[in-house]
């Protein structure tokens, strides 16, 4: 048996095959049949759109995997931003408000921590560990008292749980209660030696009375239990620098800012220590970005003020002083550098010089420039204090 094909090159049908007429017929059935179908459809409800195809709903526990996958490298700001499109979709868990709290306090976001913190608690006030994260939020935000009430109504809540007892003990540090912090972090570290928050305000502890080798030694502790965590490095390398071990608190500042780069504290803490030891070039531009970052930080502008002063950038000097005047610190050697820039100016200005290095004595009459300060002040016609 062969294929037979005619002249054109077509293979030859044979006369009378039903299969062309079947197969025509049938298509013309199909194609009736929807046109009915949508005349149905459209006589039924003329204004309906088709639905479309639902598009899967991301689970939480994707998102819970994301955010485990910044915390892994460092990144725990980004992982807290994850955990907030979490927060919205559940808006009654307070496990997942908690830990956005921890992690902006590990990422130098500390006013950012103090909403989810409040919120854990607003969700449920009876949780111990809830009433603890605030606590600490309120103790890295500065408000000692609140945090100082919140961290004793968590122990008292839970007398076995470690955090509690850890959040009092770092609370008390910070309002100079050394010897009874010490004894509520070390009830902490027997409950759990383990935990990196008990750990790490174990060494606490021991920097606010100034021994700063026992508290590397808990830092480090606290370092390797989680290697990852940017404010680990921020506590170290202060500690580093206070033993003047310039070279390790500066390593530590710039780990720190591998898994957090918009950390205002890594930033300016590093520009300081920049120029301690002598980089004024990179400390000015660290304590540019600290300031950007966080247009509140008072001792920013100071350094940032004092670092101008010496590079002889005057007009710049006294505006970053000035800021730092405006939020808060209120250092004699703040007027002190004011006044002296309006002196170094291309146009000395004894106007305004006069009023600030008075001031400057008026905080500090002992202060090592007093009598650089008090001659300018005689130069310009006006009285020492």
């Amino acid at each position: 048996m062969y294929l037979d094909y005619n002249k054109r090159g077509r293979r030859r049908r044979r006369k009378g095959s039903p299969a062309p007429l079947l197969i025509a017929a049938i298509a013309a059935l199909l194609v009736i049949s929807f046109l009915a179908n949508q005349e149905y459809d459209l006589l039924r409800n003329p204004f309906e759109t088709p639905t479309p195809s639902p598009t899967p709903t991301r689970s939480a526990l994707s998102y819970l995997d994301e955010a485990q996958s910044f915390i892994d490298q460092g990144k725990v700001v980004e992982a807290a931003t994850v955990l907030q499109t979490i927060a919205e979709r559940e808006p009654e868990n307070d496990d997942v408000r908690r830990e956005m709290a921890n992690l902006y306090i590990y990422g130098g976001q500390y006013s950012s921590a103090l909403a989810p913190a409040r919120e854990a608690v607003a969700i449920d006030g009876d949780d111990a560990l809830n009433q603890a994260t605030l606590a600490m939020a309120l103790t890295w935000n500065q408000e000692y008292d609140e945090g100082y009430d919140v961290a004793q109504l968590a122990v008292q809540m839970d007398p076995t749980l470690a955090q509690a007892h850890a959040r009092l003990a770092e609370v008390l540090a910070s309002l100079g209660s050394w010897r009874q912090a010490v004894q509520e972090a070390e009830v902490a570290l027997d409950l759990a030696p383990r935990d990196f928050d008990v750990v790490r305000i174990m060494g606490y502890t021991y920097e606010v009375q100034g021994k700063y080798t026992e508290a590397l030694e808990y830092y480090q502790q606290a370092a390797d239990l989680k290697p990852r965590l940017p404010l680990i490095y921020l506590v170290m390398g202060r500690n580093y620098r206070a033993l003047n071990d310039f070279d390790a608190a500066i390593a530590a500042f710039r780990r720190g800012l591998e898994g957090a780069p918009e950390d205002p504290w890594l930033h300016f803490e590093l520009g300081k220590t920049l120029f301690q030891v002598g980089d004024q070039e990179l400390g000015l531009r660290e304590l540019r970005k600290a300031v950007e970052l966080k247009p509140d930080m008072p001792d920013a502008y100071q350094q940032l003020g004092v670092g101008l002063y010496l590079r002889r950038a005057y007009e710049e000097a006294i505006e970053n002083m000035q800021r730092a005047i405006e939020l808060g610190n209120v250092a004699a050697i703040n007027y002190y550098i004011i006044g002296r820039s309006y002196l170094n100016i291309e146009t000395p200005d004894c106007e305004n010089a006069v009023p600030n290095l008075q001031k400057a004595l008026e905080i500090d009459a002992e202060m090592i420039p007093y009598v650089d300060a008090a001659d300018s002040i005689r130069a310009c016609g006006g009285a020492p204090p």
